[in-house]
């Protein structure tokens, strides 16, 4: 009987978000748990080599929700650390040009690779 309650609840997901990897998959679950929202993680065991064709399945991993009454702060929590996630890797892949040769360098270094004249912050 148990094993039946637990099956039902599972046909009942919502899907919420889909990770770009197990590492965000399982940080987005982590901050639901700490807002008391049950989900579960589909796809962070997905093999590729198993077969089946790509273009039919979501090979990335997806958080699902399991009560309908919390799905909306779900989407809100999941919302805010989409939002979270974006301005990191924004960051992260930011540009500017030399000053002295004008080549496009990542922000996080200070000297150019091209010309090795020192950045200005």
């Amino acid at each position: 009987m148990i094993m039946k309650r637990s099956l039902d609840s599972m046909s009942d997901l919502k899907k919420l978000y889909v990770a770009q990897g197990p590492g965000d998959a399982q940080v987005l679950k982590g901050l639901l748990e700490s807002a008391g929202i049950r989900s579960v993680i589909r796809g962070d065991d997905f093999v590729p080599l198993q077969g089946g064709s790509f273009f039919n399945i979501e090979t990335r991993p997806s958080i699902w929700v399991l009560k309908d009454e919390q799905f909306e702060r779900a989407v809100e929590i999941s919302n805010e650390y989409a939002r979270r996630h974006s301005q990191k890797s924004d960051r992260f892949h930011a540009t500017r040009v030399c000053s002295s040769c004008g080549e496009q360098l990542e922000i996080q270094f200070t000297e150019c690779w091209k010309c090795g004249h020192v950045q200005s912050h």
